[in-house]
Formats: C-alpha cells, structure tokens, sequence
C-alpha cells in the first residue's frame, strides 16, 4: 500500500520532530489519553481550542508548533486518530504549555479555568447567519457521519473478538516457559541499570480514515532498536513478558498501545537508554538499511510449536480472513466518516473569517513568546 505523503515526512528518518496519537479508535469505541497527556495540573497554561470543523484548530497548532521549533524547543504533534493529517494537540514540554483542541469527541472543559487553562473560541469567526441557513444539512451530515462510526466500532469490536481468538491458539502453540528466559535475558543484557521512574503511555498506531497509520517516533529517537516479528499473533506474548521484567524493576518506560485493544503492547520503549522494542515493519526496516542504521529481529516463531499448530491451522486461517475482512470493513465506514467531515469542514470554511482565525492565533503564539 502506498504511503500517505504525510506519514513520508513525518516518518522520514531525518525528520526529528516527534509525532503521536492523543485518543484511538478501540473496540470499545473512541478512547481519549487526552487527561494523561494534557494534564493542566503539571501544566502552567493550557490552551483550549473551541470551534466546529475546518475553522483552523488544526493550522493554529501546527503554525505554533512550527514556530516553537524555530525558537529552538522541541514540541510534540499529537495527532487526530481519525484524521492524521490534522492534530489533536502540541505539547511545549519547555515552556509548560499545550495547545489543544477541546470539541467532541475528546470534548475538555476547564478544571482551573483562567489560572491554568485558556479557552480560545474560534467559533468568534463565525458568519451564524449563513451557518443557520445550513443547519438542515449540518444536522444531516452529522449523523451520517455518527453513524459510520457506529458501523465502524461495531466491526472494530467483531475483528478484536476474532484477533482474540487467534492470539489464544498463538498462546497455545508457544513454548511460553522458553519465551519467558528469552525476555529475561534480554532484560539481563538491556534493561540493567535502567534508571527508574513513571510508567507513561503512548500511542503511535490509528486506525483511521487514512486505514492502519503508524508514526515511528520512538524508533527514529532511539539507539539500539529491536523488531518483534508478529508470528501467528505471538508478538503480544513478548512484549508482555519483558514488561512485566521492566514493571518489576520500575524501570522508566514508555509503553506503546495497540488501537484495537488498547490493553495490548506493541511497543516498549526506555528513553534514558535509548531502547526501543516495537513490532516488526517491513518498509520501516528497509529505509532504516537504506540509511544505514542497524536492527535487530526478534522472531517469535523461535518460540513456537509448529506441529501443535497443524491441527489449528484451518481455524486459525479462517480467523484470521475473518478479523482482516472486518478491519477493512471498519476502515471503510472510518472513510466515509471522513467524506462526511470533509464535507462539514467545507460549509463551516464558507462561514468563517480566517483573517480573523489568524489574528486569534497569532495572539496565542505572541502570548507564548514564539514570535
């Protein structure tokens, strides 16, 4: 599959901003990080960005974001799980700052209104008028666009009890006791004299209206890289043993979510050790040869028992046909939902004064010094 424009930048390995997803399309429908990350209480000012689709949440943050990195600070692009070109929120670790969108679905609110948090109305540059003479068909794309996401999340749900199941008969294939020395030789190898400190979460897969999306932040930031190939849904079983070695020794890490399921790891990694431990991409792995940078593989088929899979094999296919059959199908109510969102952002972008977006977000940036 050909890779988004957007993503080459972002994933290009000399580009060295950092990247991430604030909220996911789970099972269990959209799930937002957004307390986690934006935490106004360790904060000094936050930022709330209030206003419909298409009038500029998104350019606001990238325009401060870029112009926090000509001033030399290092801002983290949070982007939308639904629509990864856009973003959710940027977080100026330097300056005690975020920027973020506050409309549903990850609709946030003030908890220390005006002594922490600002809210940014952009909605200032509506024409109401002419947003009243289309509320019919606002009203009308909007649920359309709620119901594709229904559909979506039902399909989601369907294809995490499929993948379930066939990380169950991975589970009952493996030689589990010879997975569990391999991690803790990697531990013993890697993860001694980690430096201790706080568990954090991060999320840098989407399933969105773009399909699967995947931002390799912490790949391109670390030194030493290890893939875990993914063999008959096994790769879990891995990452699970070496965190719970990690949780044991309270070592800091930061632990990389799957979007389906939220409660499943896809990636660990330790910052102050420059390690990252993540699953296996094949076009990932060849622009890192190309740029000349090594890896290593950790195949966890080493672990697994393929005569006892031999009587699973026609169910695990079958499975396996049936979670790919509804991901696709989830991602395609995801894409209508996006046509739906296109199609809001046009009529709200016919009623807004962008002069004045700008002159709003201007004024943001200039309070934060970055001008």
């Amino acid at each position: 599959m050909q890779q988004k424009p957007y993503l080459d930048e972002i994933n290009d390995l000399k580009n060295t901003s950092r990247h991430y997803f604030a909220a996911a399309n789970t099972y269990k429908g959209f799930r937002s990080f957004f307390d986690g990350i934006f935490d106004s209480r360790h904060l000094d000012r936050v930022y709330i960005l209030k206003g419909g689709p298409g009038v500029g949440k998104s350019t606001l943050m990238k325009k401060a974001a870029l112009s926090a990195e000509k001033k030399g600070f290092s801002p983290i692009q949070y982007h939308c799980s639904s629509d990864p070109k856009s973003l959710d929120g940027v977080l100026i670790e330097e300056l005690g700052t975020a920027i973020i969108d506050g409309t549903a679905p990850h609709t946030v609110d003030p908890y220390f209104a005006g002594a922490k948090e600002v809210i940014v109305n952009l909605g200032e540059a509506w024409d109401l008028a002419a947003l009243r003479k289309k509320s019919g068909e606002i009203v009308d794309i909007s649920e359309k666009k709620s119901d594709c996401y229904r559909t979506a999340y039902r399909m989601l749900s369907a294809a995490k009890s499929a993948d379930d199941e066939l990380s169950d008969m991975g589970r009952e294939c493996s030689d589990l006791e010879k997975l569990h020395f391999a991690a803790g030789r990697f531990a013993s190898k890697h993860l001694k004299g980690a430096p201790t400190g706080q568990k954090k979460q991060i999320v840098t897969d989407a399933i969105s209206c773009d399909g699967r999306v995947r931002l390799f932040t912490p790949e391109k930031f670390s030194e030493t890289l290890y893939f875990v190939k993914n063999v008959k849904n096994t790769a879990s079983l891995f990452f699970e043993e070496l965190m719970a070695i990690a949780a044991k020794q309270e070592a800091q890490v930061c632990v990389g979510i799957t979007p389906l399921d939220p409660e499943r790891i896809n990636c660990l990694y330790f910052p102050e050790i420059s390690l990252c431990v993540s699953l296996y991409d094949d076009d990932f792995c060849k622009s890192l040869e190309a740029s000349g940078r090594s890896y290593k593989v950790i195949n966890t088929g080493r672990f697994f028992d393929s005569q006892a899979y031999r009587a699973r094999r026609q169910k695990y296919r079958f499975t396996e046909k049936c979670r790919d059959a509804l991901m696709d199908e989830a991602v395609k109510s995801l894409e209508k939902a996006g046509e739906y969102h296109a199609s809001l952002e046009e009529i709200y972008g016919r009623a807004t004064d962008y002069k004045k977006v700008s002159q709003i977000g201007n004024q943001v940036i200039s309070e934060l010094k970055l001008r």
